[in-house]
C-alpha cells in the first residue's frame, strides 16, 4: 500500500505531540519539550532508546520548520517506531 508524503509526515507530527502529552503529565514544571526530554533521561533504562526519542523529535522540528523537507517513508517509519517505544517506556 502507497502512503502519502502528508500521511507520514501528519503521523510522525502527531506521534511526537502525543509523547509530548505524556510528558507534560510526567514534568508539569518544564516549559518546553526539550526541558521535558531532558527530564525523561532517567526513565529511559536504555540510552539508544532515549537518543532515537531525541532523534525522532529533532527530525519532527526539521518536518515542521524546514521548508521543503522530505521524509522517506523508510525513515518515517522508524521515527515511528522511535515514539512507539518511548511511549511505552513512559507510560
Amino acid at each position: 500500500e502507497v502512503v502519502r508524503p502528508s500521511a507520514w509526515r501528519e503521523a510522525v507530527i502527531e506521534a511526537d505531540k502525543s509523547v509530548d502529552f505524556v510528558l507534560r503529565k510526567l514534568f508539569p514544571g518544564r516549559e518546553t519539550a526539550a526541558e521535558r526530554l531532558k527530564e525523561a533521561r532517567l526513565l529511559f533504562s536504555n540510552r539508544q532508546e532515549y537518543e532515537n526519542l531525541w532523534y525522532a523529535h529533532k527530525l519532527r522540528n526539521e518536518l515542521v520548520h524546514t521548508v521543503g523537507f522530505e521524509l522517506p517513508s523508510v525513515e518515517a517509519k522508524n521515527i515511528l517506531e522511535y515514539f512507539k517505544r518511548a511511549l511505552e517506556v513512559l507510560i
